[in-house]
């Protein structure tokens, strides 16, 4: 592989490091003893520019086109953009409505307490708001029309018994399931199916022209 230009980087296959090659892992080295090598790189994979050079770092990353086509951001040669995995905030999740239907269920009891007035000589044969029932106004059992006695003359009242209504209801709420407040605590993974290469460079071979 001595036939290779200084700088470029190949995927291999086996797991060991040609000779003259470096692996892909970020690694720093001196100008003093690559220089050719810098004269390509520069400092943009690291190093101070002073006394050392870093080497791109592929360790777990996969290679992109540097520039900008339609439809995508413009990237930087040896930026690193992108996120092994991200945890979410409220400015990505866009505002929505959930719908949900409920169903009836089965009816219950319901409870009634009727009160009578306790004194007799009902007034009225068609009952007010707020009238109460009376007794007959002929304590001798005559048949009388006036059942019903304004609120102003009842003195007491008293429970009567046999009148008993029973009712109620409930409905079935089982599918339901709605966060009010979503877990922002967990990561999303975001990373592409992939697979792994040995990504080394060229550190020492032909030196690239221009022309």
């Amino acid at each position: 592989m001595y036939d290779q230009y200084m700088g470029v980087i190949k995927a291999l296959g086996f797991k060991f490091v040609p000779a003259e090659w470096g692996l892909c892992w970020g690694g720093i080295y001196d100008i003093d003893q690559f220089t050719a090598l810098f004269s390509l790189l520069g400092c943009r994979y690291g190093g101070d520019c002073r006394s050392s050079f870093g080497l791109p770092d592929l360790r777990g990353r996969v290679p992109m086109g540097y520039g900008q086509s339609p439809g995508t951001s413009n990237r930087i040669l040896g930026t690193l953009p992108g996120w092994h995995q991200r945890v979410l905030t409220y400015s990505y999740m866009p505002e929505h409505t959930h719908s949900h239907t409920y169903t009836g269920g089965s009816g219950g009891g319901l409870d009634l307490t009727v009160r009578v007035a306790s004194k007799s000589g009902g007034k009225s044969a068609t009952p007010a708001d707020g009238d109460y029932i009376a007794g007959p106004g002929n304590s001798f059992g005559a048949v009388q029309d006036n059942l019903f006695l304004a609120p102003a003359d009842v003195t007491s009242t008293a429970k009567i018994g046999g009148v008993t209504i029973a009712g109620g209801g409930d409905f079935n709420n089982n599918n339901l399931a709605i966060a009010s407040t979503p877990d922002l605590t967990n990561a999303v993974y975001v990373f592409q199916p992939s697979q792994a290469f040995n990504y080394c460079i060229c550190m020492e071979g032909l030196y690239p022209s221009r022309s």
